[in-house]
């Protein structure tokens, strides 16, 4: 499926006159501005312009397209300087301000379409951590970036005439609607269209009701499936939701959104684990006043930074010696982050505590879970007579079992051949059960082959739920779930064909197995039926499969 490279190879020959400006082109001009421009594209103090052609020439002088990273942003540059389309559109009015001692970052840019429109590209947040702190002060306060956006707004609609169009990706998503909300109604009227691809929207305390709703009809709200940042303090628009390549929170980077011919992919549904975390981060921020968000805030990147981390990948590259100094750092932090910290696990639990989990062991794979759980604990809890005691236990259950369906099968008024078939039956399975129990030193052997069926067919059962449920499971659990059912059936094969080896150690491996798998199996479970209750309330009219 082609993205936004393949839409500027495959139509990039096609000019604006042949096909019009669409939401495709939107996203590219989005993103074009994430390439570090500065002192190639000319400053808001001059009136000079730069062809993408021009600009992408200067740009790859000093930055080698063979070094760049499939969905790096730069490739947007160098394959709009190779078509018909954009190589001869105009760029001007380069704005970069970085300038942390007054919590400002914020890079603009304005791009001058064949038509005379303009359009005002906002860049969304890069990986520094200082970047990523500015976008979660927007939860308390108007940022400097924001009020610098509707700063660049006004001053590039003074200086040029005609129709703007305004958009940007990420934290840029949310400056766009920011400064198109702010700008002066005479200049606000020349603003067409609105384009915030997965940007968040206006704290509900800070957003100006009346300016909103200014602007509202010219909002497009573009999102990905797994959409997290677009839902924070979500616009109340509709969300054009669009499939992605990727996975996860990396469909938030706009060059994994898929594109068919000169529009994206729909879909109907976001995708249910982002609904939870979005309903769990609001909740949260609902929770917190304005203060608590700030402080929190303070320590939370006072942390990060404690850590080493300068980047969002020195989080990461850091391991478990960097998170530790950021727990340490966290942990001597003001008692209000503490509370705040807390009102978020709380939170979450609440969430996933609405799932019914009675519901979800009552079922056939529940009580099959449950089950291994509570056998694992037995082989855990006493190894070195757990083999013994499981198969006496058995034996035992047999020989009542067999004997109470002797005794019915005795009672009952049928045909006598029948009769006397059945109680025969049942004689010889009690009779099995009774020389079982009298050669108690070969109980564990027995006990071993035993053992060995019920992994077996345990991962007959795991292989018929993932062939049942194909086409609810998400692939991550049928991962897991194919997985299991392999390391089942091999420990089932392996103490088939070793029905003597039983020792203490072996004991601990299957029930230490046992009750992962059990746990494993029970959270695919409630989250596969989570997933179900979900997906009912996120339709919205007219998308498409």
């Amino acid at each position: 499926m082609a993205n936004v490279i393949n839409y500027l190879k495959w139509r990039g020959d096609l000019s604006f006159a042949e096909s019009p400006f669409n939401e495709v082109d939107n996203l590219i001009l989005s993103l074009v501005v994430y390439s570090d421009l500065k002192g190639i594209v000319p400053g808001t103090d001059s009136d000079r312009k730069i062809t993408v052609r021009e600009a992408a020439k200067k740009f790859f002088e000093d930055n080698d397209p063979k070094m760049m990273g499939k969905y790096e942003y730069d490739w947007v540059l160098y394959y709009m300087a190779k078509g018909k389309r954009f190589a001869d559109v105009k760029l001007s009015d380069f704005l970069d301000l970085n300038d942390l001692t007054q919590n400002m970052l914020i890079t603009a840019m304005t791009i001058h379409l064949p038509n005379g429109i303009k359009f005002v590209s906002y860049r969304g947040t890069g990986y520094d951590i200082d970047d990523w702190r500015m976008d979660f002060m927007i939860s308390f306060e108007e940022i400097p970036a924001q009020k610098e956006a509707a700063l660049y707004l006004q001053k590039v609609m003074q200086k040029y005439s005609g129709s703007f169009l305004v958009g940007g990706h990420s934290k840029g998503g949310n400056l766009a609607l920011y400064a198109s909300m702010n700008a002066p109604e005479t200049l606000m009227l020349r603003i067409k269209q609105i384009y915030s691809n997965d940007g968040p929207g206006i704290c509900s305390e800070l957003l100006d009701e009346y300016k909103f709703e200014a602007v509202k009809g010219r909002l497009t709200h573009i999102v990905p499936t797994f959409c997290v940042v677009g839902m924070l303090f979500e616009p109340n628009v509709r969300h054009e939701i669009v499939d992605s390549e990727a996975s996860g929170i990396a469909q938030h980077g706009g060059m994994t959104w898929r594109v068919e011919g000169n529009r994206f992919v729909r879909r109907k549904h976001l995708n249910e684990n982002s609904v939870i975390y979005n309903s769990i981060i609001d909740d949260w921020i609902e929770s917190n006043t304005m203060e608590q968000r700030e402080i929190f805030t303070k320590d939370l990147f006072d942390s990060l930074k404690a850590g080493g981390a300068e980047k969002v990948q020195d989080i990461q590259d850091g391991g478990m010696h960097g998170f530790g100094t950021i727990l340490l750092s966290a942990a001597n932090s003001e008692s209000k982050t503490k509370i705040v910290f807390g009102k978020f696990m709380s939170t979450a639990w609440h969430k996933f505590s609405k799932i019914n989990f009675i519901d979800t062991i009552k079922s056939q794979q529940g009580l099959v879970s449950l089950s291994l759980i509570l056998l694992g604990l037995v082989f855990f809890a006493i190894p070195d007579r757990a083999y013994a005691m499981l198969g006496g236990t058995v034996a035992f259950a047999g020989v009542i079992w067999s004997g109470s369906f002797l005794l019915k099968s005795g009672t009952r008024d049928e045909n006598i051949a029948i009769k006397r078939g059945r109680m025969m039956f049942w004689m010889v399975i009690m009779c099995v059960m009774v020389f079982i129990l009298a050669n108690i030193e070969q109980i564990p052997k027995w006990t071993n082959i035993l053992v060995s069926i019920v992994f077996v067919v345990l991962a007959g059962t795991t292989v018929k739920f993932i062939v049942k449920n194909r086409k609810t499971m998400n692939r991550i659990a049928r991962f897991w779930m194919i997985v299991l059912a392999i390391i089942t059936l091999n420990i089932g094969v392996v103490s088939f064909v070793t029905p003597a080896a039983v020792t203490m150690g072996k004991s601990i491996t299957v029930g230490s197995y046992l009750v992962l798998t059990g746990i494993v199996r029970l959270i695919i479970q409630i989250l596969e039926y989570k997933k179900l209750s979900i997906e009912k309330g996120f339709v919205y009219e007219n998308a498409e499969d």
